[in-house]
């Protein structure tokens, strides 16, 4: 089986991925600015101040898998975290793209990770991977993003490139942040709650990232999202069903969330209704296409 380089592999997404493709046999091996030790499978360090990788990642790779980011939510955007947010992004791309040119390797296939904020608030517009961006400052980071992927497909390594929506996990992400209110009977959603969440259940976004490693047909952007987006309200409607709980629905006005928030509000204000379609035709079948059974399958443990 491959050996697959992953980034990002002690993240929410990460985690699960390294699990599931040594659970179907592939070798896996993590990049790692941290502690090595006691991992299930290999870690090489690389660092992106130091501009350096261990060249054994690389040189015994077939398949790169680059998610490594610096957080979106877990930090207010100063202009000092944003472009630690961006450099994160932009020059890990830019270090593998090196590497990838200077070093003999084996690499065929390369997926990196953008997200769906790359399309803006767009209301009720159903959005394509041909979607024009927006102007806002996840959009400008997504577009940064994808074009420091670019180089490395002009490498002849084959590019399949994710648009990533609201991963839906419990470990993370926003499902337990949201759902913690919930969970004392009080569902709490943003303005009027009409703008659109595009959602992906953990293990059909890991899922995916499987499908592109084996399927060399599949190369560009593709949408990471369950093809049925629902509104801020009824996402949070969802989670109370979801958990049988009776929840009171109470809006947080937007001039709160952006009070509260700063700029960073557009993360919850922002409305992207994605399509999945394009990932459907290439022939990847979801598990969790609805939110209901997603989040069923989600707090059944």
């Amino acid at each position: 089986m491959k050996n697959i380089l992953i980034t990002g592999g002690t993240g929410l997404v990460g985690t699960l991925l390294s699990k599931m493709l040594l659970d179907k046999g592939y070798q896996v091996a993590i990049l790692t600015r941290s502690e090595t030790q006691g991992m299930p499978y290999k870690a090489y360090r690389w660092s992106i101040d130091k501009w350096y990788i261990e060249k054994p990642a690389i040189e015994e790779a077939q398949v790169i898998v680059h998610l490594a980011g610096a957080g979106v939510a877990d930090k207010k955007w100063t202009d000092k975290r944003k472009k630690l947010i961006i450099r994160s992004r932009v020059e890990s791309a830019k270090l593998l793209h090196e590497y990838l040119s200077e070093v003999d390797h084996q690499v065929e296939t390369f997926i990196g990770a953008s997200a769906i904020g790359y399309y803006g608030d767009r209301g009720k517009e159903l959005l394509t991977e041909e979607s024009t961006p927006s102007s806002g400052f996840l959009s400008k980071t997504c577009q940064l993003w994808e074009e420091a992927n670019q180089p490395i497909a002009q490498l002849g390594i084959r590019q399949v490139l994710f648009r990533i929506g609201i991963v839906l996990s419990k470990q993370g992400g926003a499902l337990p942040l949201t759902a913690m209110p919930v969970k004392f009977h009080l569902g709490s959603y943003f303005g009027n709650g009409q703008q659109y969440y595009s959602w992906i259940h953990i293990h059909d976004m890991c899922s995916m990232i499987i499908a592109a490693i084996e399927n060399k047909q599949m190369e560009g952007v593709y949408n990471a999202v369950a093809p049925n987006p629902v509104t801020n309200k009824e996402f949070v409607a969802t989670i109370a069903k979801a958990l049988n709980k009776k929840a009171l629905m109470a809006p947080v006005p937007a001039f709160m969330a952006r009070l509260g928030m700063g700029e960073m509000a557009s993360i919850v204000m922002d409305s992207a209704r994605v399509s999945a379609k394009k990932v459907e035709e290439a022939g990847f079948e979801f598990t969790y296409p609805h939110l209901l059974a997603a989040l069923k399958e989600l707090y059944k443990k």
